[in-house]
């Protein structure tokens, strides 16, 4: 039998923040936030296999920076609304969904940071909206087309996105039926994206066990397949072709497929670049290290902010 779903507060979590539902596009997004609303605002996307609680341990450090932060479940998980699925559910509607974020949360720009599909939804908002994009953080991510580029040249180091990208397509009604697969794919995404040293902490299994119990709440499997498929997902020419302005830091770690990647990042931004990584980690480092990764991305937006 399977499991019973799971209401939405089981990740309403306590903490150095406020937890607010924002009014945006005919929907409700919840965020984590906090700081000052008169400071520069920070917004934070999670990715597929997560929610905004992957920056539980950075929001009160960057508030302390001098920043308004906001952690943001994307729609359909966590504590945002989970309206059902309709055609053109996609990137565009992602985005869409942010820019509307911040500006009922009284700002009419944001320093933009997303990690894995949010990610790829910052950097089409970066493209789509530059007005509403004051700095960009790419964490582990690239422009989805880029991505798309990156894996065809160079399939044997990105294989585990392949198949994650192939699988994603198949109807969510069928994946969501497979007993057993969302236990093991959360286990398996969590060991691929952290560093070695990483798996044997407590903070890893606390990770996967919160993760696993977001992906239980009612309504929500259905919506994390579809968000897998933002990582690869289609844009319009116009969106492809536009480059961004803002400055930009790609926080990634020191491996061959990143390096290839941010090859083709460079070649999209038009502004300042920076490349970095937080020492020790991997895909995930506001997980794995958030004290490094405050430091990165504070450092970074003392430089062009």
């Amino acid at each position: 039998m399977a499991d019973a779903p799971l209401s939405p507060s089981v990740v309403e979590l306590p903490g150095p923040f406020e937890h607010v539902l924002v009014h945006t596009r005919g929907l409700r997004l919840h965020a984590a936030v906090a700081g000052d609303p008169a400071a520069p605002l920070i917004v934070l996307l999670h990715g597929s296999f997560g929610g905004w609680f992957d920056y539980l341990d950075v929001i009160a450090p960057l508030a302390e920076g001098g920043f308004h932060v906001a952690a943001v479940d994307a729609r359909g998980y966590g504590l945002s609304d989970k309206p059902p699925a309709v055609a053109g559910d996609d990137l565009r509607t992602a985005a869409g969904d942010i820019a509307g974020l911040i500006l009922a949360l009284g700002h009419d720009d944001a320093v933009v940071v997303g990690s894995d599909t949010g990610g790829s939804v910052a950097w089409a908002l970066a493209s789509a909206y530059p007005e509403r994009v004051s700095a960009l953080v790419s964490v582990a991510a690239a422009f989805p087309s880029d991505l798309r580029r990156a894996m065809l040249t160079r399939p044997w180091s990105f294989a585990w996105m392949i198949a994650r990208s192939l699988v994603s397509r198949a109807p969510s009604s069928l994946l969501t039926r497979i007993p057993g697969l969302m236990t093991v794919t959360y286990r398996r995404q969590l060991l691929l994206n952290t560093a070695p040293g990483f798996h044997s902490s407590r903070r890893f299994d606390d990770t996967l066990q919160l993760r696993r119990t977001a992906a239980r709440i009612g309504r929500a499997p259905a919506a994390i397949v579809r968000n897998n498929r933002l990582l690869t997902s289609a844009v319009t020419p116009r969106w492809a072709s536009e480059k961004v302005t803002a400055p930009t830091l790609l926080l990634e770690p020191a491996l061959p497929a990143w390096r290839h990647l941010n090859a083709l990042s460079r070649a999209r931004v038009a502004g300042p670049v920076e490349v970095t990584g937080v020492p020790g980690t991997k895909n995930l480092p506001q997980i794995e290290d958030p004290s490094g990764f405050v430091t990165a991305v504070l450092g970074f937006l003392g430089r062009h902010l």
